[in-house]
């Protein structure tokens, strides 16, 4: 899992109407942490607004907590394969020392995509 802080793309599946500074359904940045096979913390490239996503206000974030969408899914081969995921945007300050239960109590669940990408993917 080596040469994980590449570009990387979320394509957005839900919410269907989502928009970026990047376009419909679409957000770019890169993989902060790997923190195990099943989360990994991810950066995007700009601030995100969800307001008004899944019943949330007021919320907004660069830091975006992502697991596996499927159960027998995980990152192991994140810079090669396109891994369906869940969301979250992390509330609060992101610290590199937060472990796991952290990075999870404290996201609220934004989106269903796909993350595909790597070196040069932009």
């Amino acid at each position: 899992m080596n040469n994980h802080k590449n570009a990387y793309t979320i394509i957005i599946a839900e919410p269907w109407d989502f928009e970026s500074p990047d376009g419909k359904n679409i957000i770019r940045g890169i993989i902060l942490s790997i923190v195990n096979k099943y989360l990994i913390v991810f950066k995007t490239d700009y601030l995100l607004n969800f307001n008004g996503v899944n019943g949330v206000n007021g919320v907004n974030g660069d830091i975006l907590i992502l697991s596996p969408r499927f159960k027998d899914d995980n990152f192991e081969n994140i810079t090669t394969e396109e891994i369906d995921v869940n969301g979250g945007v992390f509330l609060g300050n992101y610290d590199e020392s937060f472990d796991e239960s952290k990075l999870k109590e404290n996201s609220k669940f934004v989106l269903i995509g796909s993350l595909k990408g790597g070196k040069g993917y932009y």
